[in-house]
């Protein structure tokens, strides 16, 4: 598909993954699943539908020499910068703004930096059916089959069948859940009718702009104002100016929520947001004990843990399903469970005025 484009979001600050992520380098420009970051993971997986020079990347203005440096394939105009974070509906809004000057037909997809997937081949296929249907005017989401009752997901409830592209089936939303209860996530696996919420979207850029205008009709006024610079001397004085100004404020809650054209389309790829260290334990490759271990490391009945060094032995005796994470500066150790919270360690941190460890 010529007229396909790719927008990732990549200005994430990764709390989660503290204190590896960090402020001046966020998990997705770092190689946390292998020798690649996570920037260029996520586009090497679309290079064969979506090439380099079709490929824009959302992030922040402080990183964008990095990505530049990570991307060097990229044009330099693809590589958007946002002086400050304000959710993903801005986000969003900034690239498709960018593709819709650039090809009034174009059909984009909306991917994150920090996702991993082990199929590759299959997501393409994904997108490409995604794109099929997003070229008729629907706002399309890939769900992903739940395969276990996770909590920290949000779900997506499938309605009728309104479309068949070969065997991939494509259901109407019948409506968006937040991350629920272990027993309500229990009910929505059981029942088969519902989705995790991956974040990925594909849509044509005029249609997704249209929806803003009948749902966040301040935003389009903003984002029209600054694509007016496009191009031009003022261009970057009209952004500063105006993003300011922008309301933060998420693409789920601020169009997909409320959206009538919302379609989503079921796919088995090996998806997982890699939002915490935990998740890293469950998708990297184990030892005979259960552990994912980098750097040296000597464990004495140590079994389900993950071990992160930094040039220094780490030993560890007794232990099981816990994170113990060395850069050098800092030490995690917290138990798997609790994963989750260690962006509650960043905000301490930040309370604290401990500058020197964010």
């Amino acid at each position: 598909m010529k007229n396909l484009y790719a927008l990732i979001l990549a200005g994430g600050t990764g709390t989660r993954l503290w204190p590896r992520s960090r402020q001046g380098m966020p998990k997705q420009l770092l190689p946390l699943v292998s020798a690649r970051t996570m920037l260029q993971e996520t586009c090497d997986r679309i290079r064969a539908i979506i090439p380099p020079a079709r490929t824009y990347i959302a992030t922040n203005y402080a990183y964008r020499d990095t990505v530049r440096a990570q991307l060097p394939e990229l044009p330099r105009e693809n590589i958007l910068g946002e002086p400050s974070p304000r959710g993903t509906a801005p986000s969003i809004g900034l690239g498709a703004a960018h593709i819709l000057a650039r090809d009034p037909n174009a059909v984009m997809a909306s991917l994150h930096a920090d996702h991993f997937i082990q199929d590759a081949a299959g997501f393409n296929r994904a997108l490409l059916h995604a794109a099929e249907i997003a070229a008729r005017g629907m706002l399309v989401t890939l769900g992903i089959p739940p395969t276990h009752p996770e909590t920290g997901y949000g779900y997506i409830q499938r309605g009728e069948l309104i479309a068949k592209l070969g065997a991939q089936k494509v259901f109407r939303v019948a409506r968006f859940l937040e991350k629920p209860a272990a027993a309500t996530a229990a009910r929505f696996v059981a029942s088969g009718k519902y989705y995790w919420n991956s974040g990925i979207f594909a849509w044509q850029a005029a249609t997704i702009l249209d929806e803003y205008a009948r749902y966040l009709p301040a935003l389009r006024a903003q984002l029209d104002t600054i694509a007016r610079g496009f191009g031009t001397r003022r261009a970057k004085a009209i952004m500063d100016r105006v993003w300011k100004k922008i309301a933060t404020e998420t693409i789920d809650v601020g169009v997909m929520e409320k959206s009538d054209r919302v379609a989503v389309l079921p796919m088995r790829v090996g998806w997982s947001d890699v939002g915490s260290w935990a998740t890293l334990l469950n998708i990297l490759s184990h030892n005979h004990d259960g552990n994912v271990v980098q750097g040296e490391h000597i464990g004495i009945d140590t079994r389900a843990s993950l071990v992160y060094g930094n040039r220094r032995l780490i030993a560890t005796v007794g232990v099981q399903d816990i994170i113990v994470v060395d850069t050098g500066d800092a030490v995690l150790v917290c138990h798997k469970d609790r994963a989750q919270d260690v962006k509650r360690i960043v905000a301490e941190l930040k309370k604290k005025k401990k500058e020197q460890y964010l």
